[in-house]
């Protein structure tokens, strides 16, 4: 049931996305584009347009599915993570209450059930699962596994740094880091074809360090959302319970447990997420849900009283009041309900692009391409956006361009050959068709003071594969080779090692 309901949240935010990325060809009055588009999301934008397009009022409809797990529409209704709603508050130093109303639901939920968010919903609490069973293959490798354990109290520490430095600064910072709302904009920069580079290392890293270095770190240790939702949850009255006449102390139920915890003894607790793996592994049944009013919460060695967890809520409240005595500022950062407006040069609905900038002179250049990231033989509308930067007066005067394609190896080949654009609309555009995968350069040439100058604007089509991705796979390859090999012939050592030798003659 859990693992159902953690898919069920990664299909609905693309989902969710779907929608949003068919709302902005609607909007933007480009559903004819829809029959250009190819792939698994061609496919989709088809589908949905056929279902929704046929509604009495599309429009309606869309704008009550919006955003993601961070934040959503769903169904006219908002619903907002609580710790959005908490950093939003201490950031702008004013009480929002739509955004106040949107986090009630999920407040409830864990008032009653405790953080079953982290281990119900989350999609980085399943990611971060999948990095767990990688540390299988570290041992089979016969590689160094270690388990460095960090204090479950850090991820309270940094709740309260990060709330701090967002009341400062009035920036929100969680949005940033918390796996929550990353794979949000991960998934929307996928089905968008945007890139989101930095993003994608910021997660590896973290899964590279909890697989190699400390297991589930992140969520043990230093998920603010996490922290929060334990301190909501720490009266909750569903919890794990141990029917002491049936437990046999085997132990079974320790290394399943994510949070690191033992449910004999820590169940209860303010860190345990209700997950129920300890229930599933327990042979004897002794594991279960069950309503309980035990007061106190469970901290990774022992135990904090409700008075310290009464003063804690106490001050946390003081805090807020103060807060809300200081003079309001704004949030430099919108609030994300909707789409992130990365790509797009005003808040108003337009056609997904891709942008390139450029320099030249006094001249700002900016190159959009629709589709941001085009296909094989799929028609792309390039544009190009030329301005005096101190005047702010359009470039008038006509320009030239031509495609190549590049090559790792070998000489670069002609797509377009030089073609001269006028200006319309103050705006330089053309139309070109890739007909392969591959590495393009769109190039314009432009007089700027006098002289000519050449700017190149490099574009990838489709999902080529480099001389250096290959060089990349084939190294990687042979050292998961080499690796193999090893733990084969270690294991075979310890084999040998461990079999009995026959008698010899004359032995008893």
């Amino acid at each position: 049931m859990r693992r159902s309901a953690q898919l069920l949240t990664v299909a609905l935010i693309a989902g969710l996305v779907f929608l949003n990325l068919y709302a902005h060809y609607r909007a933007a009055r480009a559903l004819d584009d829809l029959e250009t588009m190819e792939g698994f999301t061609g496919e989709v934008m088809v589908a949905i347009d056929d279902t929704v397009g046929a509604l009495d009022n599309p429009e309606k409809f869309l704008d009550g599915f919006k955003g993601n797990i961070w934040s959503m529409r769903f169904a006219g209704f908002d619903i907002s993570d609580p710790l959005a709603g908490v950093e939003l508050f201490v950031a702008s130093k004013t009480f929002h209450l739509p955004m106040f109303l949107s986090i009630l639901f999920p407040l409830f939920i864990a008032l009653v059930l405790g953080r079953v968010f982290c281990s119900w919903i989350c999609p980085g609490y399943l990611l971060f699962e999948i990095g767990g069973k990688l540390r299988g293959l570290i041992r089979f490798a016969e590689l160094p596994s270690p388990e460095v354990r960090f204090s479950h109290w850090n991820k309270y520490i940094f709740l309260g740094v990060g709330l701090l430095i967002a009341t400062v600064v009035s920036r929100p910072i969680f949005a940033l880091i918390y796996p929550p709302a990353v794979i949000s904009r991960l998934i929307h920069a996928w089905i968008f074809s945007t890139a989101l580079t930095g993003t994608l290392l910021m997660v590896g890293a973290v899964l590279a360090f909890e697989v190699l270095v400390s297991p589930r770190w992140f969520c043990r240790s230093l998920c603010p959302g996490g922290a929060l939702l334990g301190l909501v949850g720490a009266f909750r009255p569903l919890r794990v319970k141990l029917d002491a006449d049936k437990c046999t102390a085997c132990g079974l139920c320790v290394p399943v447990c994510q949070e690191g915890l033992d449910p004999v003894v820590a169940s209860t607790g303010i860190e345990c997420d209700n997950c129920g793996e300890c229930i599933r592994s327990c042979p004897e049944e002794a594991l279960g849900f069950a309503l309980s009013c035990r007061k106190g919460a469970t901290s990774a060695k022992g135990k904090v009283g409700s008075s310290s967890l009464v003063a804690l809520i106490v001050s946390a409240s003081l805090g807020l009041v103060a807060l809300d005595a200081m003079v309001p500022a704004n949030a430099y950062s919108h609030h994300i309900l909707g789409l992130p407006h990365y790509s797009y040069k005003e808040n108003y609905p337009q056609v997904p692009t891709l942008e390139y900038p450029a320099t030249t002179g006094p001249y700002d250049v900016l190159l959009t391409s629709y589709p941001g990231k085009p296909k094989p033989g799929e028609a792309a509308n390039l544009s190009f956006y030329i301005k005096d930067r101190n005047t702010g007066e359009p470039y008038a005067e006509a320009l030239q361009v031509r495609v190549l394609q590049t090559y790792t190896f070998g000489r670069n080949r002609e797509l377009v050959e030089v073609t001269d654009l006028i200006p319309f609309d103050q705006v330089h555009k053309t139309t070109v068709s890739f007909d392969m995968e591959g590495e393009y350069i769109v190039e314009i040439s432009m007089e700027v003071e006098g002289r000519t100058e050449v700017i190149p604007f490099l574009m990838v089509v489709g999902d080529p594969s480099s001389g250096w991705a290959v060089l990349g796979a084939t190294g990687f390859g042979l050292a998961l080779f080499i690796v193999v090999v090893r733990a084969v012939k270690i294991k075979r050592e310890r084999r040998a090692a461990t079999r009995t030798p026959p008698l010899q003659d004359g032995e008893a």
